[in-house]
């Protein structure tokens, strides 16, 4: 399948941001792959399916509040499809979740569901039929970590929230859109078990490790592009 005609913009944290940069992490894993150009989702996307007018807007350590603000700044009136990766850095910072709002609310609260909801209906106001395809998280370990850096695990809880509430969140902001979901966090593969083997301190993956979960995103996209064949029958 080849979709070089596709105009693809990113949006997301260090983990959609990293692609196309040289790997500088402080690697308490796989340290021999520091120093190797990433091979991150848009890259394995382009290879995958020929998308070559692509823009990479993510950027390390931000969350939806900050890539908020990005989106609002761009116009998706050529876009074909966007796609955003968020959630972890929500996480990591406790931003209050918040609630999905009613179909007439246009006011929406500084909360991360409020937050993503106001992105979404400005590229959804710059163009109607623009496909947006939603990945939550993918799973995270850092217990292992010394020093004073944050520290969490499936049942780590910030502001009362563990990880998976937010990936919570974004299944239903997708549902609310009628948005395809990426669901990384339950169907990437990544786990607590192999975390050590495909990043390199239990949340960047490695090249390894961006291959190995780019099957559910990949799938995703698949569908949505695959031609559609109905069967008649008497």
């Amino acid at each position: 399948m080849k979709l070089s005609n596709i105009r693809t913009y990113f949006f997301g944290d260090s983990i959609m941001a990293q692609d196309g940069k040289k790997y500088e992490y402080p690697a308490e894993y796989n340290d021999s792959e520091l120093g190797k150009i990433c091979r991150g989702y848009p890259t394995l996307l382009r290879e995958c399916f020929g998308l070559s007018e692509m823009r990479n807007f993510a950027i390390g350590g931000q969350g939806i509040k900050e890539q908020k603000e990005i989106i609002l700044n761009q116009d998706f009136t050529e876009v074909d499809l966007v796609i955003i990766s968020l959630g972890v850095n929500d996480f990591s910072k406790g931003m209050p979740i918040g609630s999905i709002p009613t179909s007439t609310d246009r006011h929406h609260d500084v909360t991360f569901i409020g937050e993503y909801c106001t992105a979404m209906d400005h590229i959804f106001s710059s163009n109607p039929i623009v496909k947006i395809v939603l990945m939550t998280p993918l799973h995270r370990d850092t217990l292992h970590r010394s020093g004073n850096v944050i520290k969490s695990a499936i049942d780590t809880k910030i502001n009362g929230n563990v990880l998976k509430d937010y990936a919570d969140a974004i299944r239903k902001i997708g549902a609310f859109y009628a948005c395809p979901v990426a669901d990384m966090y339950s169907n990437s593969g990544l786990n607590r078990f192999n975390l050590p083997r495909y990043t390199f301190e239990g949340v960047h993956p490695t090249n390894e490790g961006y291959e190995y979960i780019i099957g559910e995103l990949a799938s995703i996209i698949g569908k949505i592009y695959l031609p559609k064949v109905i069967h008649c029958r008497e």
